[in-house]
C-alpha cells in the first residue's frame, strides 16, 4: 500500500487514501484466501503484518495506516516490492501473486522496477487510484501540500507505466472503479502454475514425521546382533521409547507458555498483537491482558475488564496524548478526579485537537470540586460533632446548678386562683412542639449525612451518569501510535548511511 502524501489527493472523493483503505479492506475480506500479508511504503518500506489468514485482523491494521504514521516521507515502492519478495520466500513461496495500491510511479524508478519484475517470478495486480488531471493534497490541517518554491503540488496519474509492468510480470492492471468490477478482475487471476513436484523452496516450511521409517530402519539395523542377547533388544526399546516420549522440559514450556503468554507454535501462525486483537474483539479481555506485549492494548483489555490500577500502569508506558488520556478515564473511574484533570490537561497540550479530552477535562474539574466540597463537609461535620461532645458536660453542670435546691432561682409554686392543668397543658403544647422541631432538624442532618456519604458520582443527574459512562468507554486503542513505534524503531536498526532514493520527493 503506498502511503506517500500524494494519497491525500482531493481527485477521489472524499481523498485517494480513503478509497485505498476501502478497496484493500474488501479485497482482504472478500477475493483473497490462503495467506495475505501487508506492506506499508512512502520514502522507506515498511512490513505492518507477515502472512496471516486473519482477514479482520489486517482490516484493523489497514484503517490505521496513513501517510503521517510513516518514519521517512516521500515513495519509494522497490523497497516495498523487495520486502514483498523477502516475505513471500522466508514463507516458502517460490512465487506469489503481489496486490499494489499506489498512485503512480516516478520516471526515474521505471528502470529499477521493470528489473525487478524480470527477475522475480511474482506477479503484479496492480489497482492505480487518482485521475489524470490531478488535484491537490489536503492535508489533516486543512491547508494544500506546497512545494519549496510556494506552489500548490498536484499530484497526476499516469497509468501506462504501472499498466507496463503489471503485463510484463504476468498480472493484471485496473484503475479504481466506484463499484466492485475493479477488484473482481484484479483477483480473478489464474491459479498459479507449477509444472512438477514441488521443490523445496516451495514446500516452505512443511515437516513430516519421519520417526517410523527411521524405527523401522533401525530394526533392520539391529536384527543380525539379536542373537547375541536381549540386552540389545532391550537398548533398542529403550531407544524407540526416547525418540518417541517428548522432552519434560518441552512439556513443562507448553504449559507455561499456556498460562502466560503465547506458546511458540501459535507465535507462527499470528503475532501476539494480533492474538491479543482477537482476544478484545471477542471480549475475552482477561486472556487479551496476558499475551499483550504493547502497553497500549494491554491496558485496553485491563481497562474493559474493571482492573483499572493495572490499565492506568499500562498506560503510563505510552507516552503520548493518546496513553495521557486513556491515564484520565483510569483515574476517573477510581474517583481520583483531580489526578484525572492532570493528565487530561497533559494529553491536550501535546494533542490540541483530542476533543475527548477536553470533554472529560470539563467533568473532571466539576467533580474533583464537588469532592473537595464533599471532603470539608465531612470535616465541618466531624468538627461540630466534637465541640458538641466537648460542651455538653458544662452545659449539663450549668442545668444542674440552676435546677439544684441549693442554688439558683426556685420554681415558683402556683399562686391561689391560678389553674395548675391549664399551665401544664401549655408546657406540654410547648414540649410537642419542640420535640417535633427536633425530628425535623434530625430528618434535615440525616438527608445531609447520607447526601455527604455520596460520592461526587453518585450524585450526578441520571442524564450526567450516562454521559459519563459514554466518554470514559471512549479509550482509544487505534493501532496506529503501535505501527508508527514499531516503523520508527525498524528504520533506526535499518541505520542507512543514505536516505532511501523516495526521499528525494516529499510526495
Amino acid at each position: 500500500m503506498d502511503l506517500s502524501m500524494s494519497m491525500r489527493a482531493t481527485d477521489l472523493n472524499p481523498n485517494r487514501l480513503e478509497q485505498m483503505r476501502f478497496k484493500a479492506m474488501s479485497l482482504a475480506n472478500d477475493y483473497l484466501d490462503g495467506e495475505t500479508g501487508l506492506i506499508a511504503y512512502a520514502g522507506d518500506a515498511f512490513i505492518i503484518s507477515p502472512l496471516t489468514r486473519d482477514a479482520a485482523s489486517l482490516s484493523n491494521l489497514i484503517r490505521a495506516l496513513s501517510p503521517e504514521i510513516m518514519p521517512v516521507q516521500g515513495s519509494y515502492p522497490q523497497s516495498a516490492l523487495e520486502l514483498a519478495d523477502q516475505l513471500l520466500r522466508e514463507a516458502g513461496y517460490a512465487e506469489g501473486d503481489i496486490y499494489w495500491f499506489t498512485d503512480g510511479i516516478e520516471t526515474r524508478d521505471q528502470t529499477e522496477l521493470t528489473n525487478f519484475v524480470r527477475n522475480h517470478p511474482h506477479r503484479l495486480a496492480i489497482m492505480a487510484l487518482g485521475s489524470e488531471q490531478g488535484a491537490p493534497i489536503s492535508l489533516l490541517d486543512g491547508n494544500l501540500l506546497r512545494d519549496r518554491g510556494g506552489d500548490v503540488v498536484v499530484p497526476k496519474l499516469t497509468p501506462e507505466r504501472l499498466q507496463t509492468l503489471a503485463e510484463l510480470s504476468n498480472g493484471r492492471f485496473v484503475q479504481w472503479r466506484q463499484d466492485a468490477q475493479d477488484l473482481e478482475y484484479l483477483s480473478s487471476l489464474p491459479p498459479l502454475s507449477r509444472d512438477g513436484s514441488e521443490s523445496d523452496e516451495q514446500r516452505g516450511d512443511a515437516w513430516y514425521d519421519m520417526g517410523p521409517w527411521l524405527l523401522l530402519t533401525s530394526l533392520l539395523l539391529f536384527l543380525p546382533s539379536a542373537r547375541r542377547g536381549l540386552l540389545l533388544l532391550a537398548g533398542l526399546g529403550l531407544l524407540s521409547s526416547a525418540l518417541l516420549t517428548p522432552p519434560v522440559y518441552a512439556q513443562q514450556a507448553s504449559s507455561a507458555a499456556s498460562e502466560d503468554g503465547l506458546a511458540w507454535h501459535q507465535q507462527l501462525w499470528q503475532t501476539p498483537y494480533q492474538q491479543a486483537d482477537a482476544a478484545i474483539q471477542q471480549e475475552d479481555y482477561e486472556r487479551a491482558a496476558q499475551i499483550a506485549t504493547d502497553p497500549l492494548q494491554r491496558g485496553t483489555a485491563n481497562y474493559k475488564r474493571g482492573a483499572y490500577e493495572q490499565a492506568l500502569q499500562d498506560f503510563s508506558q505510552v507516552d503520548s496524548a493518546v496513553g495521557y488520556y486513556n491515564q484520565g478515564n483510569s483515574l476517573m473511574k477510581m474517583e481520583r478526579y483531580d489526578e484525572a484533570a492532570n493528565v487530561y490537561r497533559e494529553a491536550l497540550r501535546r494533542d490540541p485537537n483530542l476533543q475527548q479530552a477536553e470533554q472529560n477535562l470539563e467533568l473532571a474539574e466539576q467533580l474533583a470540586a464537588a469532592q473537595q466540597q464533599q471532603q470539608q463537609g465531612e470535616g465541618e461535620q466531624q468538627e461540630g460533632e466534637q465541640q458538641e461532645g466537648e460542651q455538653s458536660p458544662q452545659d449539663q453542670q450549668q442545668s444542674g446548678e440552676q435546677n439544684s435546691d441549693g442554688s439558683g432561682e426556685q420554681q415558683q409554686e402556683p399562686e391561689a386562683g391560678e389553674q395548675p392543668q391549664q399551665q401544664q397543658s401549655e408546657e406540654q403544647r410547648q414540649a410537642e412542639a419542640a420535640e417535633s422541631n427536633e425530628a425535623n432538624a434530625q430528618d434535615d442532618r440525616e438527608g445531609e449525612e447520607q447526601q455527604a456519604q455520596m460520592t461526587p458520582a453518585e450524585q450526578l443527574s441520571e442524564e450526567q451518569r450516562q454521559q459519563l459512562e459514554q466518554w470514559l468507554n471512549r479509550i482509544e486503542d487505534n493501532p496506529a501510535y503501535l505501527l508508527q513505534r514499531k516503523m520508527l524503531e525498524e528504520a533506526k536498526r535499518r541505520d542507512r548511511q543514505s536516505p532511501p532514493q523516495g526521499v528525494e520527493k516529499q510526495w
